[in-house]
């Protein structure tokens, strides 16, 4: 049988990773990371690293690993370098995901992705967990995590996907859960073990 497909997004600093590993931790559930894929799959794809360099010029990479400083402020100051991007590595990843989901025989199993709603791949998806958060915990989030000021994240938020967008697309109906306004570990985790009962009782 075919496992449920999950998937989780959110904007950056709204805490995807972290839900994603309390579903690993405390339930089991395989996780997928499309952004983490993306790096790994930056630095080892001759076909992907020749094709940023083409758009990019020769700057993007530092010999074959990807020069994510000078790159980061290329796209994230300009939305169609962004689009650029994804349109590179995107198909790669969904190969990659295609792939793996292949090795697993379980109830569901998640996809983490910055990017489920912009190339119409919620589409596929069962059911959709959407993260948001306060743009003050986002900013102290972020500006801890990868050291990055305030105009910097925001520049980087400016070109994701906004919730209300998202709610304006049909045909999600009941399949999607948004956690609003998360801000601390442990709400993460209560909403971890609530959406997974509530994911389990539609597949049995």
């Amino acid at each position: 049988m075919k496992s449920i497909l999950v998937g989780i997004t959110g904007n950056i600093g709204t805490g995807k990773t972290l839900l994603s590993d309390y579903f690993k931790k405390e339930n089991g559930i395989p996780i997928y990371s499309s952004d983490q894929k993306c790096k790994i799959l930056m630095n080892k794809s001759s076909i992907i690293r020749k094709n940023i360099i083409k758009y990019f010029g020769s700057k993007s990479y530092n010999g074959k690993k990807i020069n994510k400083n000078f790159l980061s402020k290329i796209i994230f100051n300009d939305l169609n370098a962004l689009n650029i991007l994804c349109s590179i590595v995107h198909p790669w990843v969904e190969l990659d995901f295609e792939k793996w989901r292949k090795n697993y025989n379980c109830p569901y199993i998640i996809k983490e992705s910055a990017i489920l709603f912009e190339y119409g791949n919620y589409k596929e998806f069962d059911f959709i967990i959407i993260l948001t958060s306060f743009l003050e915990k986002i900013l102290e989030r972020i500006i801890k995590r990868d050291k990055l000021n305030k105009i910097e994240i925001l520049n980087r938020l400016n070109n994701q996907t906004k919730i209300n967008d998202i709610k304006k697309i049909k045909n999600i109906g009941n399949r999607i859960f948004i956690i609003e306004n998360n801000s601390s570990i442990y709400q993460l985790k209560k909403f971890s073990i609530i959406l997974h009962k509530k994911i389990i009782k539609t597949i049995i």
